[in-house]
């Protein structure tokens, strides 16, 4: 069996961290820069928020014990939450025939027996990039669309929306089921219905800017409008502010620019991708009838964030004939996974889904 072991300097390893680093970057959202990845998270890591209360008061000469203790007029308030990254096992596997790829890696062809250890690191890194190209597109839906325990998880408490054609937010993917971790929309409907005393309201409260179905270009201005209106104002000059939707409501909106009298672009061109100076970033996964709109970058300021991880460290990838009598192989890899929000205050969505009833 040819096993492919994590080892910072060998060969072997040379292949998986290319391909790690492959698996979390090869989808839509990360290649636009609107999220954070954060590795080797093997259990739990906690994202920690810290509040104050009014923390200016009258000077005086010698502070007593007073001027320490939380008051009814808000001083000394201090408040401590914690939102979590817990990555969560899946597996990719696949079987397949090398002999299917013999012209690929004509060039490099290996002495004696045709089989993963004898190829060019290259090749085989390669070659596994090319056997998972699915896994881009199931990562890139699990991110925005997955909730854990699936589309109707044991709490009972489903998420729908007002349109029975959209995404179903833990249902499948083209490349599977997205039941493995809580993606960016089941975060924020569970941060807009949590209680007030909650440690997840703790951590604040996202903004709903509006939640009625948006199925006009005219209808999709008016969002970003009200958005923006929304936004607090001491985000509104950081460049990392953007926009985020899919393309059903980008068409609209491009075609509803492109209508008007007096026009911003002529119609054989797409109209910028800006809205009040701020970038508009349309990508495939997030779910129909939403924008969203915040600091979304790859740095560690992000208000979205992921963790990922090996699920073990001795059996991450395995490239091995699927038994003795075959010349097929299979291919497998386990990983671990999740998603969470930062600083939910600090994001502004639209969005029809909520928690069914």
């Amino acid at each position: 069996m040819a096993t492919i072991h994590y080892s910072a300097n060998s060969y072997a390893g040379e292949v998986l961290e290319d391909l790690l680093v492959y698996t979390v970057q090869g989808n839509d959202t990360f290649e636009e820069g609107l999220i954070h990845i954060k590795p080797g998270i093997q259990h739990k890591l906690t994202l920690p928020h810290v509040g104050l209360g009014k923390i200016i008061q009258d000077n005086v000469p010698t502070p007593n014990s007073n001027h320490g203790k939380e008051g009814e007029n808000g001083f000394n308030q201090y408040t401590f939450a914690e939102r979590y990254l817990e990555p969560e096992d899946f597996m990719v596997y696949l079987e397949f025939n090398p002999r299917d790829f013999e012209d690929y890696w004509r060039p490099f062809q290996p002495d004696g027996q045709l089989i993963f250890r004898d190829l060019d690191p290259k090749v085989q890194a390669t070659m596994l990039h090319l056997l998972v190209d699915k896994k881009d597109q199931y990562i890139g839906d699990c991110i925005w669309a997955s909730r854990k325990g699936g589309a109707t998880p044991s709490d009972g408490k489903a998420i729908t929306s007002d349109s029975d054609d959209n995404t179903t937010v833990g249902g499948e993917s083209a490349a599977g089921p997205m039941k493995y971790f809580d993606g960016f929309m089941a975060r924020v409907v569970a941060n807009l219905a949590a209680d007030s005393n909650s440690n997840e309201a703790a951590t604040g409260k996202v903004i709903l800017a509006g939640n009625t179905a948006l199925d006009t270009g005219a209808k999709v201005e008016a969002a970003l409008f009200a958005m923006w209106k929304a936004c607090p104002k001491k985000l509104r000059k950081n460049a990392k502010l953007c926009f985020v939707m899919g393309w059903d409501l980008w068409d609209l909106y491009d075609e509803y620019l492109s209508s008007k009298d007096v026009k911003y672009s002529e119609n054989t061109e797409v109209n910028r991708y800006r809205f009040k100076g701020k970038r508009v970033v349309v990508i495939d996964g997030i779910t129909e009838n939403t924008i969203a709109l915040g600091k979304f970058s790859k740095d560690a300021d992000s208000c979205l964030w992921m963790g990922v991880d090996y699920a073990t460290d001795q059996e991450s990838v395995k490239i091995a004939p699927l038994q003795a009598n075959s010349e097929l192989y299979f291919f497998q890899m386990r990983m671990k996974v999740d998603v969470n929000i930062v600083l939910p205050s600090e994001i502004v969505v639209w969005t029809t889904y909520k928690y069914a009833g």
